[in-house]
């Protein structure tokens, strides 16, 4: 059985396996928001991630932990972004804001949002890495770590600086290009946080009924959750609710199940025999060779 809480890394945390994201909550009534917060945590989730790029999301999450959970705050972890283009002295102050709308006097996890190019990284490093570790100093955040959509090599590049204590990057069973990110960061120790496994991972919400077919017994989104969760590397993986029955797949992937091993075997034998056949040499391996497509495809 996958378990429920893992150390997040050099961070220490103890942190559920599924991560409250807060993005799709701004397009619902503040009702269900807060109804699926609440569902969130009642079950067992401990770590919320929002950013101030997402709307009122930091407003509105602030309110609801204000009226419901002021009295355990100090058993959710919380984590808020960044982008990493902002001057050393727009940083502060929007870390400060963020604080503001959240109602905290401190959080526990500050992600630069989006390290996706190098000069990304080149300007954390010469400015705001610095601004964010004065800000560790003075409690106002426990520990600092990136998001990225960035190539291989550069995520590679920012765990190798050891300037971070996690990452949230892509890896999943249908896109597997990060493997070696992932096995980095573990030397490193660092947390990570897989983004958007349901939707990211090949909108597995919404599968075509081929999928469906193959990930049998399982459905493909709990098929994709349970092989993230197979591996130690990966601590915790981001659920984006929008209603509090957008949690019950991220449940049932946490139930034991007598026969997983043998039967993700058959799966994964099942898929790879049906790419392929139906793909072939068409196949996209994520290997990036063909690029700059000489067609301008945006692959």
């Amino acid at each position: 059985m996958p378990q429920r809480y893992r150390r997040f890394g050099r961070t220490e945390q103890q942190l559920s396996a599924f991560s409250l994201g807060t993005m799709r909550l701004v397009n619902c009534p503040e009702s269900v928001a807060c109804q699926t917060v609440v569902a969130a945590i009642e079950w067992g989730i401990n770590h919320i991630e929002t950013a101030q790029a997402y709307g009122i999301s930091e407003v509105r999450l602030g309110k609801i932990l204000s009226q419901e959970f002021s009295k355990i705050r100090d058993r959710l972890t919380i984590t808020t972004k960044l982008v990493p283009t902002l001057a050393p002295h727009q940083l502060r102050e929007a870390l400060e804001r963020s604080l503001e709308r959240l109602q905290l006097d401190y959080i526990d996890n500050f992600a630069f949002h989006g390290i996706n190019l190098p000069e990304h990284l080149e300007q954390v490093l010469n400015g705001g890495l610095q601004v964010m570790q004065q800000a560790v100093a003075e409690g106002l955040v426990k520990h600092i770590g990136f998001s990225t959509h960035g190539s291989l090599d550069l995520i590679e590049k920012a765990i190798a600086t050891n300037a971070f204590d996690f990452v949230n990057l892509h890896y999943y069973y249908f896109n597997q290009r990060n493997q070696a990110a992932i096995a980095l960061a573990a030397q490193r120790d660092m947390g990570v946080f897989i983004i958007s496994p349901a939707d990211k991972g090949g909108m597995l919400y919404q599968p075509p009924q081929s999928v469906v077919d193959l990930c049998s017994p399982f459905s493909p989104l709990e098929f994709g959750y349970r092989y993230l969760l197979e591996n130690p590397a990966v601590h915790t993986l981001s659920l984006g609710a929008a209603q509090p029955s957008d949690l019950d797949a991220a449940f049932a992937s946490l139930a034991p199940h007598p026969t997983w091993e043998s039967t993700q075997t058959a799966i994964d034998t099942r898929i790879q025999q049906a790419l392929a056949t139906n793909l072939g040499s068409d196949r996209c391996s994520h290997c990036f060779q063909c690029l700059p497509c000489p067609e301008s495809i945006n692959i």
